[in-house]
């Protein structure tokens, strides 16, 4: 099993920049035999609308064709990450329902890997591929390999994240009342129960709604709700 280097791996986690961070992750990917590496980030970031930001070292031509086929809604490798975290080696029979998928990696170099999974309570998912484009992965290797990869990803989706979809220190910005009628109408109070609760008019507490829908970009009550509860504010 190949050992990395300490100072490779406080180099990856001391990078600001997500592009740095994926250049120092490529470098560990290599020293485990594999040519290629791939993150996909799918971010709470914009609300309540996942955002997608894909990482990594394919070819230009393969990352065209695969989202001009839109093969990231039929990749098995990404329907099993979305519900498990066990790492899935790529095998003939998990392309089974996907077969020119299969086809169309193999012929890019992109035959033998395997994919595993990072979630955290903020709703953000990551999927961490390895590969390369000979020599198959044997059972050993695979689960001699499968340990530092696993760390790989839990660390590149922990820095990738904080980088990308930072938690907000400050709340967005709301005030102390603000943050009052959020916590109330997570718990389920309505306008008028919080009005009766903080002593206050309805139309006050639904200003105080409105703003705070405004300042989180939330499409409504129940999505700030949602938005604060993945940054830490209830």
């Amino acid at each position: 099993m190949p050992h990395w280097k300490q100072e490779q791996l406080e180099s990856l986690i001391s990078q600001q920049d997500p592009e740095r961070i994926f250049e120092a992750a490529l470098i560990l990917t290599q020293q485990l035999d594999m040519e290629y590496l791939s993150l996909v980030v799918q971010s709470q970031a914009s609300g309540m609308t996942p955002q997608i930001i894909m990482f990594n070292n394919y070819s230009s031509e393969w990352n065209t064709h695969y989202q001009a086929c839109n093969y990231l809604t039929q990749d098995p490798t990404f329907h099993h990450c979305r519900h498990s975290l066990i790492p899935l080696l790529w095998e003939d029979a998990v392309f089974s329902e996907t077969p020119q998928l299969r086809e169309d990696a193999k012929a890019h170099g992109l035959a033998h890997g395997w994919s595993q999974a990072a979630h955290d309570i903020r709703g953000n998912n990551s999927v961490l591929s390895l590969v390369r484009s000979a020599n198959a992965i044997s059972v050993a290797e695979f689960y001699d390999k499968t340990g530092q990869a696993l760390w790989l990803c839990n660390v590149m989706h922990t820095v990738m994240v904080e980088r990308i979809n930072p938690l907000q220190p400050n709340g967005f910005g709301l005030s102390d009342r603000e943050r009052e009628v959020l916590k109330w109408s997570a718990a389920g109070k309505t306008a008028s129960d919080i009005a009766c609760i903080l002593t206050l008019s309805q139309s006050t507490v639904n200003f105080h709604i409105r703003s705070l829908i405004t300042k989180m970009r939330a499409n409504n009550k129940a999505g700030a709700v949602a938005i604060a509860a993945m940054h830490g504010l209830l």
